[in-house]
């Protein structure tokens, strides 16, 4: 993803103009293909006579219809849907440069209350850090060292980092007048007689906070992150289900996204009547009809050899590929797709059975588990196994610690796996604590690499005052990322009651272990699941 800094004024009349032109010089001779994206416009852009101004300096006319994300009409309307709108064009505009300054707020925009929480909610959704201006004219040190306690306060209480401050007519004495306790902000000074002088120290700083990454991952962000990794390596994922509006939704979006390359399983007129009646773009998608025989055949005799040892006959197999899920899994199992995306109309079972049957597991994985990644506020918990195995022994409850761990590296959460119970350490007795202890050792045995602890409770593995007191010195309490719940019931409920009563967004089941990646969608799956499950479903493709 490209690198990003949050460029904006955090008061009135503070010079935003000069100052953003000054910067947009200096970061295009690190990165000549700097792009320069608005975050929100007063109104239409090309009203906003501003940013044009600043596109136009550096360059980048011709990108003026794609170079911003909503307006802030918009955003006071429905802060959610604009806030959606504004991740989803800073994506696609992001993966055109290896560097971004994101324009926040400039003199001529209007500074309301709230508006620098907008401004930290913004920056956090985009996964980015955030660099202010504020005005050191007629200030005292002790005054501007105030000014941007509360700046960089109002912001980052909305989870988004801040790289350095940007002082304005700052007083000359600043930097050396500057409490201990401000050293964590770095400070870039405009002002006569000293500009010149920290000149290539306030370059070197900018530098520095373009270069710094955002540890903040917000459910934005995160499916953001989904969507970059997934078409910088594109791969092609069937659809079986092509009579649902969602899903044909989800495949012009992906498509024209260039998420994915999509194959559709149906009859090439029905589809096309359909995306007319829908207005929706699939000249792009490919569509194969699942009655092909030449196709069935073909499946067919591998599906027969593939089960001969139950008995299944070439007639048999041919009757079952026929089925949607068989004949989409097929197609991944013999390479004419990278993965599957299923379940929108269909049951689980329905879904991932064939893949059971066909794909099997990774070398080295005795089970086919699944997880779901929990986005928090601002952070990704996995959560395992929740809808596949469900009454896992110690040794299958191990595999799904394993696969659990694997799938949060895969997807950049670093795996710290707290195999839950009702009891932590040795403080209780009994049949389901003694299967949780030996699911730990297996886990640890097999794995040595990995960050295990169990058995834990829950609020000992996500609270840290709760952990010094009930296993204090754990690497994992306290800080863990990977929840396994000793089975499917606990899993199940766990997830759901997190999702409702907290807000987080639960994206899956991934399923986990499996050759090649299949994965469900919950029959109530919204257009929006559907992209983010094909999304990564293309990232397990990649490997």
């Amino acid at each position: 993803m490209a690198k990003s800094l949050y460029f904006t004024a955090a008061e009135a009349g503070v010079g935003t103009r000069a100052i953003a032109q000054e910067c947009i010089e200096k970061l295009q001779k690190k990165y000549p293909d700097l792009g320069v994206f608005r975050a929100f416009t007063n109104s239409a852009i090309e009203a906003d006579e501003p940013f044009l101004s600043l596109l136009a300096s550096a360059g980048l006319t011709d990108e003026r219809d794609i170079a911003w994300g909503t307006t802030r009409r918009a955003y006071v309307a429905n802060e959610e849907a604009a806030m959606v709108e504004l991740v989803k064009r800073y994506t696609d505009y992001s993966a055109r440069h290896s560097a971004v300054l994101i324009v926040g707020l400039l003199d001529s925009d209007p500074i309301y209350p709230g508006v620098l929480g907008r401004t930290g909610r913004a920056a956090a959704n985009l996964g980015t850090t955030v660099l202010p201006v504020i005005s050191g004219a007629l200030r005292s040190v002790q005054e501007v060292t105030a000014s941007a306690h509360l700046t960089t306060q109002e912001i980052s209480s909305e989870h988004a980092p801040i790289s350095a401050v940007i002082v304005n007519d700052a007083p000359a004495d600043l930097a050396e007048m500057l409490p201990e306790d401000f050293h964590r902000h770095a400070i870039i000074q405009f002002a006569e007689g000293v500009q010149r002088k920290l000149n290539e120290q306030s370059t070197e700083i900018l530098f520095a906070a373009m270069e710094q990454e955002s540890r903040v991952v917000t459910p934005l962000s995160f499916t953001a992150g989904l969507i970059a990794r997934a078409r910088a390596d594109r791969k092609r994922i069937v659809l079986p289900e092509s009579t649902d509006a969602r899903v044909l939704t989800a495949a012009a979006e992906l498509i024209q996204r260039e998420v994915a390359d999509i194959i559709l399983l149906g009859e090439a007129d029905q589809v096309k009547q359909q995306a007319t009646d829908l207005h929706l773009d699939l000249s792009h998608a490919t569509v194969i009809s699942p009655e092909d025989p030449e196709l069935l055949a073909r499946y067919a005799t591998q599906f027969a050899q593939l089960r001969a040892k139950k008995g299944v006959t070439y007639e048999q197999a041919y009757e079952k590929v026929k089925d949607i899920s068989y004949f989409g899994t097929m197609m991944v199992y013999m390479g004419d797709a990278d993965g599957m995306v299923s379940g929108a109309t269909h049951t689980t079972a329905h879904t991932i059975v064939p893949s059971f049957q066909t794909i099997k597991t990774k070398p080295g994985v005795d089970l086919v588990s699944s997880c779901f990644l929990m986005l928090m506020e601002d952070r990704v918990y996995v959560y395992g196994d929740c809808a596949v195995t469900p009454n896992p022994t110690p040794a299958e409850l191990a595999s799904i610690a394993i696969s659990s761990a694997e799938t949060a590296q895969a997807f950049g959460v670093e795996p710290r796996v707290a195999l839950l119970s009702y009891s932590t350490g040795t403080s209780g007795k009994g049949p389901s604590v003694d299967a949780v202890v030996e699911a730990t050792r297996i886990a640890k045995e097999r794995r040595p690499d990995l960050l295990i602890e169990g058995p834990i409770q829950y609020d000992a593995a996500v609270d840290e005052k709760v952990a010094e007191k009930k296993l204090p010195g754990s690497p994992v309490a306290g800080r863990a990322t990977v929840f396994v719940f000793p089975d499917l019931n606990a899993g199940n409920i766990g997830y759901k009651a997190v999702q409702r009563s907290s807000g987080a967004v639960a994206v899956g089941p991934v399923l986990q272990g499996l050759n090649k990646p299949v994965n469900d969608l919950s029959r109530g799956a919204l257009v929006e699941d559907i992209v983010n499950t094909v999304a990564i479903t293309a990232i397990q493709a990649q490997g």
